[in-house]
C-alpha cells in the first residue's frame, strides 16, 4: 500500500462538503414539520382547508384567523411527557413548539360563518361558506311553445 501525501486543500474540501450536507439535512429536518401541510379545495357552497395531523396539538392550543383574505392557523405542539423515568431519547425526529401557517383564500367567503373541526387524528378542517352572490347561479330556460 502506497503512502498518500497529505493534501490540505483536499481535506478542507472534504470537510466543506460534509458540513454542507449536514447543514442541508438539518434545515430540511427543521422545516419539514414546523407547520402542518394543508390541502385547499372548493365546492359550490364553500372553500375547505384541511391540515395534516398536527402531532402534539390539541384544540385549545390552536387559533384560526382570517384577515385581508389570508387564513392563518397557529398554535403550539407539545411533546409527550409520559416517558418512563430515566428514559433517554436515542433519536427524536418529531418537532414541537409554536407554529404558524397561512394561506390566501378567496375574498368571496363569509368569514363570520366559518367552522373549524379538529378530528381524533389531530387534523383540522376549516369550512368557509361562500357568499351567496358569488355562488354559480343557474338560470332555467323555458322552451318556446
Amino acid at each position: 500500500m502506497a503512502d498518500e501525501k497529505f493534501d490540505p486543500v483536499k481535506e478542507f474540501t472534504n470537510i466543506r462538503d460534509t458540513l454542507s450536507r449536514a447543514v442541508e439535512q438539518g434545515v430540511k429536518g427543521i422545516t419539514a414539520n414546523m407547520y402542518p401541510l394543508i390541502d385547499v379545495y372548493e365546492t359550490a357552497d364553500s372553500v375547505v382547508i384541511r391540515t395534516s395531523p398536527i402531532d402534539g396539538a390539541n384544540p385549545e392550543t390552536l387559533e384560526v384567523s382570517i384577515e385581508n383574505g389570508v387564513l392563518t392557523i397557529s398554535g403550539q405542539a407539545v411533546a409527550d411527557t409520559d416517558l418512563p423515568e430515566g428514559a433517554v431519547y436515542l433519536s427524536r425526529e418529531r418537532k414541537f413548539g409554536t407554529f404558524t401557517r397561512s394561506v390566501r383564500v378567496p375574498t368571496n367567503i363569509q368569514a363570520d360563518a366559518a367552522q373549524a373541526k379538529f378530528n381524533k387524528r389531530g387534523a383540522l378542517t376549516i369550512t368557509l361558506p361562500k357568499l351567496v352572490d358569488s355562488r354559480p347561479q343557474i338560470i332555467n330556460i323555458t322552451p318556446a311553445e
